[in-house]
């Protein structure tokens, strides 16, 4: 992009990231005062009642309980209209769709059952559900996040998930939005962009829930408020306490624990992944270039970056995992709060 063109971009970003941030400060204020999720049981939480429902044809609907109810057993063509693929991932396609009923707009996810074969019993369902359903069902039971994105609806066909999923509108990945900018973010859209990425991890982990693949392309951004969503659950696992022995994820995401001993846990390996998206917002590339790079955890910084934020990334990829922060430690870095 011209440097002129760029400048401009920069300037209407701040103007909308400005008060993007009034309305994020009030909410931080209020989940300040909100209880603790996580003395829930996964897939609870302080309101009740269910978001599923099982129709006679053998195919299986999930509705958010703010979405009006239609005919349970109608089929999915019937209730959805696909448009354009929107992409592609590892474990299926993106298309765009429209709800017959109100012409809403939304995602239309396809997962083939080689990626879904993992089933989860969630409190409040009768049968076990396909993990990424699960998880997702968990993390948007009210009082939701407005920073995780939203399911909609499900069907389960002979071979195939279908998720329906909330559809921001301007929006790109976080990838596609920094190249816009020029290859990286400054570090005030930056610490705008990864405030929110902290919220929408800590209401996942608050109810449970571990993410396993934050990286931009997993990250939407309203390009008209600058609003940040996580997306793709399909990597997700229930949060726990012992260590993981699989690894789910985007290889250059992974932590050294992972590479030297075969395990980690989930709780400091979201913390790297966290530093490795920082570092790549600020300085255009991704700090390691292959496992050797990770074991040694060298960062060498693009110019002019500040000694605080360079102060929160090394922090955060530390090679051992017990000493990197945990998410409230970053909300509350001194470069975050600037």
């Amino acid at each position: 992009m011209h440097p002129v063109m760029c400048g401009k971009l920069e300037k209407r970003l701040n103007m909308k990231r400005r008060r993007r941030e009034e309305e994020e400060n009030e909410i931080e204020k209020k989940r300040q005062g909100s209880s603790n999720m996580s003395s829930h049981a996964p897939g609870t939480s302080p309101s009740t009642g269910s978001c599923t429902s099982t129709n006679n044809t053998g195919q299986t609907s999930l509705r958010a309980a703010t979405c009006t109810r239609t005919n349970n057993t109608a089929s999915f063509t019937s209730l959805y209209t696909m448009g354009a693929q929107l992409g592609e991932g590892g474990c299926g396609l993106v298309y765009a769709g429209t709800r017959r009923a109100d012409g809403k707009q939304v995602a239309i996810k396809y997962v083939t059952t080689n990626f879904s074969k993992k089933l989860l019993k969630i409190p409040g369902e009768s049968q076990p559900l396909p993990l990424e359903v699960a998880l997702m069902e968990i993390v948007c039971r009210p009082p939701a996040c407005s920073h995780v994105i939203q399911l909609l609806d499900w069907f389960e066909e002979a071979d195939r998930i279908v998720l329906v999923l909330e559809l921001p509108s301007p929006c790109l990945d976080v990838s596609k939005f920094t190249k816009q900018l020029g290859g990286y973010m400054e570090e005030s859209l930056a610490r705008f962009v990864l405030r929110q990425v902290l919220r929408a991890t800590m209401h996942c982990q608050d109810r449970g829930v571990l993410h396993r693949d934050i990286k931009s392309q997993n990250l939407l951004i309203q390009t008209d408020d600058l609003h940040v969503k996580l997306i793709d659950f399909g990597c997700g696992d229930l949060l726990k306490e012992a260590p993981y022995t699989h690894f789910a994820g985007t290889r250059p995401f992974q932590p050294p624990e992972w590479v030297m001993d075969g395990e980690y846990h989930g709780r400091p390996a979201t913390v790297w992944s966290l530093g490795v998206l920082l570092f790549a917002m600020v300085c255009g590339s991704r700090p390691f270039k292959g496992e050797q790079d990770i074991i040694a955890a060298d960062l060498y910084f693009k110019e002019g970056l500040s000694n605080e934020c360079k102060n929160l990334i090394r922090w955060c990829l530390q090679r051992d995992p017990a000493k990197r922060p945990v998410l409230e430690q970053i909300l509350h870095h001194e470069w975050m709060t600037r």
